[in-house]
């Protein structure tokens, strides 16, 4: 009971199935919306440790020029992690969405199969009006 003497509407399977499957889809979207901002984050951290690199080079600091690179090398290491991690949550969002698009046709399909019998009925009846 959702209120005082209301009934709920009873949700029949596959409607509880469609409401999982876009919840999922919903969260897959913010979880990829915020690894993206994080992608971001790190392509600007690469360009201002390039940045600073550069700089090391012109003035000849060795051991700047050390620092810089393992930062770098972290830097882009968890940057690729980021962009494997958008790759598989984006496969699985496809997955999703073909999964939603399943479920429409195969309510497609049983609409289409009610009017299809129906027309098949009348068809048949027709042919034998003809006949006679």
């Amino acid at each position: 009971m959702s209120k005082e003497g209301e009934a709920e509407a009873p949700v029949s399977r596959s409607e509880e199935t469609v409401a999982s499957v876009k919840r999922q889809q919903h969260q897959i979207r913010i979880r990829l919306w915020l690894a993206n901002r994080h992608i971001n984050a790190l392509y600007s951290q690469v360009q201002d440790l390039e940045a600073q690199f550069k700089t090391a080079i012109k003035h000849k600091k060795h051991s700047a020029r050390y620092n810089l690179r393992q930062k770098l090398a972290v830097i882009m290491g968890m940057k690729i992690v980021y962009l494997n991690y958008c790759s598989v949550k984006s496969q699985e969002l496809d997955r999703l969405e073909q999964k939603l698009l399943s479920f429409s046709d195969q309510d497609e399909e049983s609409m289409d199969t009610d009017s299809g019998e129906e027309q098949e009925v009348s068809i048949a009846e027709l042919s034998n009006v003809c006949q006679h």
